[in-house]
């Protein structure tokens, strides 16, 4: 079989190209006729086609950046647009928030600052309150390492006791290690 010409290689891309942009138009004829509730896992066709014509969006989706996508979104208030589209339906603001996380991280990999990711690839509220826990008790020398696992923070004692952070605040509440620390730093000389 001979090799293809340069020009068949050219009418087939050109081929390619139309039959898509053919699916992408009968795809938004199709949003417009059902109306906004049309989705395209989870997200709504005319935020999709938001995406598609930007070309940062585009071009950090294909190359992976998961950061800069996430930047590029909230640019466009992608976010903002979805949570009004599910609110009626997740009128819970915590849950919403989760349920739009899980849909971008399952669109783009991203998983946002406030998200643990579980083993069965949910993502979960980090509990804020560790955030701000753990660095006090490791100024106090309560804890020397955390670690979360399915979404769950745990912190290791100085010498090697694994437990759940949870159980270790009640212990050792923020007011208590603020003591810990100004005691602490008042022996020094």
């Amino acid at each position: 079989m001979p090799p293809r010409s340069t020009f068949q290689r050219r009418s087939r891309m050109k081929l390619f190209w139309g039959v898509g942009l053919s699916l992408v138009g009968i795809a938004l004829a199709l949003g417009t006729l059902w109306g906004p509730s049309f989705t395209y896992k989870g997200v709504p066709v005319g935020i999709i086609f938001k995406f598609l014509q930007d070309d940062r969006a585009r071009s950090a989706y294909w190359s992976g950046n998961r950061e800069v996508l996430h930047d590029r979104l909230q640019e466009l208030n992608v976010e903002a647009e979805i949570k009004t589209f599910y609110r009626p339906q997740i009128p819970d603001e915590t849950q919403l928030d989760q349920h739009i996380h899980q849909i971008f991280y399952e669109a783009t990999g991203y998983i946002g600052k406030a998200y643990e990711l579980n083993g069965q690839g949910i993502l979960v509220l980090r509990d804020r309150g560790f955030e701000r826990w753990f660095p006090l008790a490791y100024r106090a020398g309560v804890v020397v390492a955390s670690d979360f696992k399915d979404g769950v923070p745990y912190v290791v004692s100085p010498d090697g006791v694994v437990a759940a952070y949870a159980d270790v605040a009640k212990v050792f509440p923020v007011q208590l290690l603020e003591e810990m620390i100004k005691a602490k730093d008042q022996a020094l000389p």
